[in-house]
């Protein structure tokens, strides 16, 4: 995994919000130059002290990468697509006593991430839940809300839990919490890996309400993701092999 370093003359101008300890924001992006810098320039503008923002691309041809390191990010580029992938390959090499995973097609807000922070002050894992928040019209189709809640559903039935956006692409962990997690998926099964995770681990586990946008650029997500997802849960529930 190569590593950029984050440009000096970002446009971005960070302001002053303490926060303790250090923090490390995880962008895994595919193709999101259309999101990406006003993300990032969102997230330094919170101003927290000993922040990096690690964007793990991998690989795009859109210039996402040129992008993210001229906003004042540190790039790392992957061969393997997916987000499973990129948090694979970050997940013993980025630093940090607390990180917070975001997609970075504009839908989920840089706005929520010290909701996030704090609530990993009593908790080992915190994930974003758009269906406590607010959603923006139009940013999650009522297949999408259907096939989320199901999802969901089946997730609390297989492993005794009680959230409610299982398929969230915000989440936050202690360091110690992100380390120890098994990271298996194959796609946009990931989600639902952190959450088997933090049940077979019995890491304690909150919700946080966030925000959620209408997304920038197509989405990659597919019906048949929906079912591997399902898939996914029930074949770790009962320990068999895929």
């Amino acid at each position: 995994m190569n590593s950029s370093g984050a440009n000096q003359n970002s446009p971005c101008f960070p302001g002053r919000v303490f926060q303790p300890g250090s923090v490390s924001i995880i962008l895994p992006t595919l193709n999101e130059r259309q999101a990406v810098s006003a993300l990032i320039c969102g997230i330094r503008r919170l101003g927290i002290r000993r922040a990096k923002i690690c964007v793990v691309d991998g690989p795009s041809s859109d210039g996402t990468a040129k992008a993210a390191k001229r906003a004042g990010a540190r790039v790392f580029r992957i061969r393997e697509r997916g987000k499973a992938a990129a948090i694979r390959a970050a997940q013993q090499r980025i630093p940090g006593s607390s990180i917070v995973m975001m997609d970075a097609d504009g839908s989920y807000s840089p706005s929520d991430i010290p909701l996030f922070l704090s609530c990993l002050g009593k908790n080992d894992v915190c994930i974003g839940s758009r269906f406590l928040g607010r959603m923006a019209k139009g940013s999650m189709s009522p297949i999408n809300k259907a096939g989320n809640a199901a999802l969901t559903r089946l997730a609390n039935l297989l492993f005794g839990g009680d959230i409610s956006d299982v398929c969230s692409g915000m989440w936050a962990f202690r360091r110690s919490a992100f380390r120890r997690m098994e990271i298996n998926a194959k796609g946009f099964e990931l989600e639902a890996n952190f959450y088997v995770q933090c049940k077979k681990l019995r890491l304690k586990l909150a919700e946080v309400p966030i925000s959620y946008g209408v997304r920038k650029g197509n989405s990659k997500l597919r019906l048949s993701d929906g079912i591997k997802i399902g898939i996914y849960l029930i074949l770790e529930r009962f320990g068999l092999k895929r």
